[in-house]
This record gives C-alpha cells, structure tokens and sequence, in this order.
C-alpha cells in the first residue's frame, strides 16, 4: 500500500484512487494510530496519506532488544 502511494507521489498525482483510499482508511482506522483521516467527503492529498502510513508503520517497527543502543 505504502508502495502504491508512493508512485502516485512520485507521479505527482493529486487523488488517491478509491479503492486504494478505503484501503488505506481500512488500515489506519484498525491500528488507531493516527487522527489524520478525515470524513469521506473530503480529499485527502496524496502526501498525506503517505505521511499517515507511514507514521502507523513507524509504530509497528519497534527495535527488538538486540538493536537497542543505550
């Protein structure tokens, strides 16, 4: 999902697909990590919903305790 919106940012593209932004709200609804998303009848830019996922994404990658420095 991350990869998708990604070429659409790289191609400067100022709508998300609907079917990706379900998918995206999908995502960041479940883990209720980020207070980004907005009601459906406003558009979301492209660069935020990139910001958004990858912030939820952030908080799934926690070092484990091996990769902890002090």
């Amino acid at each position: 999902m991350i990869n998708e919106l990604e070429l659409l940012n790289l191609a400067h593209e100022p709508v998300v697909p609907v079917e990706l932004a379900r998918r995206a709200t999908g995502f960041i609804l479940s883990s209720a990590t980020h207070s980004l998303v907005l009601p459906p009848e406003r558009a979301i830019p492209v660069a935020d919903w990139m910001a958004a996922l990858f912030e939820v994404q952030d908080t799934l990658m926690v070092p484990s305790g091996d990769h902890v420095r002090d």
